[in-house]
């Protein structure tokens, strides 16, 4: 796809997606039987408003796919308002509202899902209710919208995230009727219209059960009689298995995309002693309830404890008030004290050199005798890679100076020239290191080194900020259904290299664009599946990943079709060259 743009693989990606609804919608005409109806209504009354139902609910998956994919949508998987009243009769007639009430229900808004305006059978426009938890309900808010969320809306007590409703004709109280829908009062519809302006009853459209919206309960089974009916909405729920399959399609692209190219320099820079070719990876974090998961990495990861190369994303991160967060700590960084290594010669050091710390900068001094010699102290910080960490490079400096005896007295002192330096340790620290070399002396000489320490902070990326283009993974969970496998020569302390030949070291992934190259990968579990009878929150990684070999803590994975019974979605962290 090398010369094509960004926007034109997302348009095409939505297209796809939009094209997967459609078609898995087509065979509409199943749902005739599932949909409430008065027994005054007709057999060619229901059949046209299953269409019209069907086709509205094509168009809003495939709206909420396509928006999901929007790289500046920050609550993809939100689906829209019901139009704004004040539209009406306005050229924004049919668009949605830019955000509604805890429970959204009025006008399908057409406009906005690319459809003409639809009317069912008795000639009215389709009404339309969204779940909370589903829709921005306020201006500037935001969501938790992932796979784990359910619908709020209770339809004959099954959940739903949206409904269509064909609301049919005026109903009108029979004379001198009682019989009424139980709970419901008796009432005539009028479904005259003031608009714009005030926007109308519900009540004279929908029957009660529908209209009154303030418990998120509805039906599409109450059943009138010939003389007095009492229902004639006509209503398809749309529920999470209907849109999950979509919104997961988008939010992997989005992961592949946005997500997974920060992830791989977190620490593959020249910053940490790595490269974008060569790098490392956090620690993965043991998988567990990811609800209650600290989400700080574990080390351990080698070729003879593949299953410590792989779990959760460590997603934790540090503030002064965690609020019982377990993904929070309070700590701050621990660092080592400093030492001294040498190299080279033919100088040496007749003494053990003298290490302190002064303020928060590291130093070594003393005497060398004999010649030239390389000096290097080190510094560590622990823990750095069990999470996402960062720092400004130019806040490690390291200077030096030193001096030499001339028989009567020291000369000095001379700039030394140090040069800072970083590497990752298995044990998770990260070493921050000031080299030099010692000029020759022609008997003693004096060296005094000294390293700033930088301000180490977590990653941007563990942010849920709207500030941040990768605040919507955090802000809406994303990481919680999110598996992480590294390959155990790409772990902090390792080789940084992974062979694809022979005894494969590096991680495998059937049906994935060079599959026996794959450094990182990340795995995007779908919602739970009910043939495989998963449940969720759970330690168990069985109810979150689908395969046997997905689940064997080997370096060997299988990226399958998804279907009803596997939605695991694979995208390469990183690959080698």
């Amino acid at each position: 796809m090398k010369g094509f743009p960004r926007r034109r693989t997302r348009q095409r990606g939505a297209a796809l997606i939009l094209l997967a609804a459609i078609l898995l919608l087509g065979l509409s005409w199943a749902l005739v039987s599932a949909l409430g109806a008065a027994t005054s209504d007709t057999a060619g009354q229901r059949t046209r408003n299953a269409q019209v139902l069907a086709e509205a609910k094509a168009a809003l998956i495939g709206w909420l796919a396509a928006n999901a994919l929007d790289a500046t949508e920050n609550n993809p998987g939100r689906l829209p308002c019901p139009q704004a009243w004040a539209d009406v009769g306005t050229a924004n007639e049919g668009r949605a509202a830019g955000n509604c009430g805890a429970t959204a229900v009025g006008w399908l808004p057409w406009r906005t899902l690319g459809l003409p305006k639809l009317f069912d059978a008795s000639g009215q426009q389709l009404w339309y209710v969204v779940s909370p938890g589903w829709h921005l309900p306020s201006a500037g808010a935001t969501l938790v919208l992932n796979s784990n969320t359910p619908g709020q809306l209770t339809v004959d007590g099954s959940a739903a995230v949206a409904l269509i409703i064909a609301p049919g004709a005026a109903l009108t109280v029979a004379p001198n009727a009682t019989q009424t829908a139980a709970g419901c009062a008796a009432r005539s519809q009028v479904q005259a219209l003031n608009l714009p302006g005030t926007p109308p009853n519900p009540l004279d459209f929908l029957e009660c059960q529908n209209a009154t919206t303030a418990d998120n309960v509805f039906t599409v089974s109450v059943v009138g009689n010939a003389t007095n009916p009492v229902f004639n909405d006509q209503v398809l729920a749309i529920t999470t298995a209907d849109v999950l399959p979509a919104l997961e399609a988008a939010i992997s692209r989005r992961i592949e995309l946005e997500i997974a190219p920060v992830l791989k320099t977190v620490y593959g820079d020249a910053m940490w002693g790595t490269t974008a070719t060569n790098p490392a990876f956090a620690f993965p974090a043991p998988f567990g309830d990811p609800t209650t998961s600290s989400y700080r990495g574990q080390t351990g990861c080698s070729l003879t404890t593949l299953s410590l190369c792989q779990g959760l994303l460590p997603f934790n991160y540090h503030s002064g008030s965690c609020a019982g967060d377990p993904r929070c700590t309070s700590d701050t960084i621990t660092w080592s004290a400093p030492s001294l290594s040498t190299s080279g010669g033919p100088g040496y050091l007749p003494s053990a050199p003298n290490c302190y710390v002064s303020g928060s900068m590291p130093i070594c001094e003393g005497y060398y005798y004999g010649g030239a010699l390389n000096i290097s102290m080190a510094n560590a910080a622990a823990d750095i890679t069990k999470g996402l960490r960062t720092f400004t490079v130019a806040n490690h400096t390291a200077v030096g100076w030193w001096w030499d005896w001339n028989g009567f007295s020291w000369v000095g002192p001379y700039a030394l020239s140090a040069t800072p330096s970083r590497s990752l340790a298995s044990s998770g620290a990260a070493n921050f290191i000031a080299g030099a070399s010692l000029p020759t002396v022609s008997t003693w000489g004096y060296y005094y080194i000294e390293q700033s320490r930088p301000t180490l902070s977590d990653h941007p990326i563990l942010s849920a900020s709207t500030a941040y283009t990768t605040g919507w993974f955090a802000r809406n969970e994303w990481y919680r259904l999110l598996y992480y496998a590294i390959a155990a020569g790409h772990a902090p302390g390792g080789s940084l290299s992974c062979s694809d030949t022979g005894t494969v070291t590096c991680l495998q992934v059937s049906n994935l664009a060079d599959p026996a190259k794959q450094q990182a990968v990340l795995v995007l579990a779908g919602r739970a599946l009910s043939p495989l009878a998963q449940s969720r929150p759970s330690p168990n990684l069985q109810n979150y990943l689908d395969s046997t070999e997905n689940l064997n803590g080997d370096s060997i994975f299988v990226q399958s079709t998804v279907n009803r019974s596997f939605n695991d979605r694979f995208s390469s962290l990183s690959k080698k060259p």
